[in-house]
C-alpha cells in the first residue's frame, strides 16, 4: 500500500493520535499544533476528513511501525525541520512548520511577563 498524500500538520495529528495520545483526539490535536480551543470544540471534524482517515487506515496496517511514544519532542522538532526543507511541499505548509518548531523552542515567549 503507497503512502497517501497528507498535510504534514494532519499527518501529526494522526501519528500523535495512534501514539503518545492513545486515542484522544483533543490531545492529539493540540500536541499537532491546533489551539486548546479549536482542539475542544472541532478536533472530531478534522477525523471526519478523508485524508485523515485513509491516513490513519494506512498506518494501522503498518504493524509494529505504530507504538506508544511515537515522537518526543526531539523527534517532532526533526520532523519539522524536515518539512521546512522538503521545497516539494506547500509553502502555507513549510510556514506553518516553521511557526510549530519555533513555538516548540520557546521562540514565541512573551518577554514582558
Amino acid at each position: 500500500m503507497v503512502e497517501p498524500k497528507i498535510k504534514p500538520q494532519l499527518k501529526l495529528l494522526v501519528l500523535n493520535y495512534l501514539g503518545k495520545c492513545q486515542g484522544n483526539k483533543v490531545k492529539s490535536a493540540i500536541e499537532a499544533g491546533y489551539s486548546p480551543t479549536y482542539a475542544k470544540k472541532q478536533s472530531y471534524k478534522l477525523f471526519l476528513r478523508k485524508d485523515v482517515q485513509e491516513y490513519m487506515a494506512y498506518m494501522q496496517t503498518r504493524e509494529g511501525d505504530v507504538t506508544r511514544g511515537i515522537m518526543e519532542l526531539e523527534d517532532i522538532q526533526e520532523w519539522w525541520s524536515n518539512v521546512i526543507r522538503d521545497r516539494g511541499l506547500r509553502c502555507g505548509d513549510r510556514l506553518r512548520a516553521s511557526e510549530l518548531l519555533a513555538k516548540s523552542k520557546g521562540v514565541f515567549k512573551d518577554e514582558w511577563s
